[in-house]
């Protein structure tokens, strides 16, 4: 099995914290914004969203054109290795075995793309709904509203998956989660978002 240690940059830090936060914000106001355009409850609930999508789309730019783990070529949810690696994880949890991987890889990193895309598409579909909201209604925005629906049915399931493995590490004795909110070093603990290097499996390609 695959171990890997690592630690995560203060800007990656900044933007997971600023995604976790105003995502789950924006999902717990949902039912405000029913009030509608006028009201306080959409206010907040739309602001919310805008300020979610504003660190989706630094996301977004940081995983497209910077470097490092970070880079979403490295963890692709269309690789065939990582769907390799995540059915190995599948198979070492069935066996009560908690899988350890690099960053982004195998199970974890396709839950991670899972929440990436689930956020990313509540953020652009809501921004498009703030937008032709105040207007006449249209085909448009009940389509939009739609499909903005669907992607607050996935929140949830997203959520398990995620609180769900933090406290499955957790129990195994590898609080990962400890990396991305510790934000002083400890004594000797150099701040880098380079992995250390490790031993891939080449029979995965």
């Amino acid at each position: 099995m695959q171990t890997q240690s690592y630690t995560y940059p203060l800007y990656a830090k900044v933007l997971h914290i600023g995604m976790a936060a105003f995502g789950i914000a924006a999902f717990s106001t949902g039912e405000f914004a029913e009030g509608g355009g006028e009201s306080l409850g959409y206010l907040l609930h739309a602001y919310l969203g805008l300020s979610l999508a504003t660190f989706i789309l630094l996301r977004s730019v940081r995983g497209m054109a910077g470097s490092g783990p970070l880079r979403f070529s490295g963890w692709s949810p269309f690789s065939r290795r990582q769907w390799a690696l995540a059915a190995q994880d599948l198979r070492s949890l069935r066996q009560f075995e908690v899988p350890e991987r690099g960053m982004h890889e195998g199970l974890a990193g396709l839950t991670q793309a899972f929440g990436l895309l689930v956020f990313g598409w509540m953020a652009l579909t809501g921004t498009g709904m703030f937008f032709l909201t105040g207007g006449p209604e249209s085909a448009l925005l009940e389509a939009v509203e739609e499909v903005h629906e669907i992607g607050e049915a996935l929140i949830p399931l997203y959520l398990t998956l995620h609180v769900g493995s933090v406290i499955v590490h957790s129990m195994a004795g590898n609080p990962i989660w400890k990396r991305m909110w510790q934000f002083r070093a400890r004594p000797g603990q150099e701040s880098t978002s380079s992995p250390i290097p490790m031993k891939h499996d080449h029979n995965l390609g």
